[in-house]
């Protein structure tokens, strides 16, 4: 599928879609398929994923669970993820890697969690340097 087809592909969850919404406000933010998640990004940099176990056709451990709600993984400086681990709707990310957070979307309250550590991950995205013109 291509981009603009999974900008607009239903999820068939409510708080995905939310999410989903939320972000594509956001100047310069895209949407990659990655195994079986969406991969939200700016630019070069890889802000999160949100992970719908019903979107992959393999089914790798660090998927959400059979009966478990959608999540979002959330890369994050590390300064950051210590302390968005405070919070106790947010969990280190079982995908392992160092500074990424998990947030399970099962309720509005975890949605506006994941929405203001995307937020966090967004502002701390470096910014894309124009390459210079080789003479």
């Amino acid at each position: 599928m291509r981009e603009s087809e999974w900008r607009t592909r239903p999820l068939d969850d409510e708080l995905g879609e939310a999410l989903r919404a939320e972000l594509f406000t956001w100047p310069g933010v895209t949407v990659r398929p990655m195994m079986g998640t969406l991969g939200f990004w700016r630019g070069k940099r890889m802000l999160g994923c949100y992970v719908n176990r019903d979107l992959s056709k393999r089914k790798p451990p660090w998927l959400n669970l059979p009966g478990e709600p959608t999540l979002v993984y959330i890369r994050l400086r590390e300064d950051d993820a210590a302390r968005a681990l405070r919070r106790p709707s947010v969990a280190p990310a079982r995908l392992g890697g160092r500074a990424w957070v998990e947030i399970p979307l099962a309720s509005r309250a975890n949605l506006e969690e994941a929405v203001r550590w995307f937020g966090i991950a967004y502002e701390h995205a470096p910014r894309i340097a124009r390459k210079k013109a080789k003479r």
